[in-house]
């Protein structure tokens, strides 16, 4: 199964590409989306959007994971902007037919270095070892531990619907 996961945010949304099977998973593509940030906000949408649009065409994801929402109670406004993005990012999953999926950071982090409290230096630092390859950006290891995530969550479910 090919899966699309995405780290949202709006200078930077981090984003993997990942084969995956059973446990196993496999990076095809890893990179940043960065709309350009003299633009407004509408535009900004639009350029993340496309963007994503363009991969799932070419890649034909199954699943699309992304973040639940978290904001520090500091930044309020934030979360606005950030449930903006990850709006877009759900219809585009529906105008696609792909699966959507959403994980908090703490339980993909508990995920993949089984510590809910490691940042993200941890987990890039993690994605490096796993996959052996040098990440562009901490949103991007952090897209791919969502896809660990996940790949934790259908074993889980595989192996209860079994049960039944």
């Amino acid at each position: 199964m090919v899966v699309l996961s995405v780290d949202v945010g709006l200078r930077a949304c981090g984003y993997v590409i990942c084969g995956v099977k059973g446990l196993k998973t496999e990076l095809i593509r890893e990179g940043q989306i960065k709309p350009n940030p003299k633009e407004a906000l509408p535009q900004k949408l639009n350029y993340i959007f496309e963007f994503l649009a363009g991969q799932i065409d070419r890649y034909t994801p199954q699943a699309l994971i992304v973040e639940k929402l978290y904001s520090h109670y500091r930044h309020p406004a934030t979360l606005g902007v950030l449930a903006q993005v990850r709006g877009i990012i759900a219809l585009l999953a529906r105008r696609k037919g792909i699966d959507f999926f959403e994980y908090s950071p703490r339980r993909a982090r508990q995920s993949f270095l089984g510590r809910g409290s490691a940042n993200s230096g941890q987990v890039k630092k993690m994605a490096e070892g796993v996959t052996g390859r040098k990440f562009n950006s901490a949103h991007s290891a952090d897209a791919f531990s969502l896809v660990v995530a996940f790949s934790h969550d259908q074993k889980v479910r595989k192996i209860l619907k079994g049960a039944l």
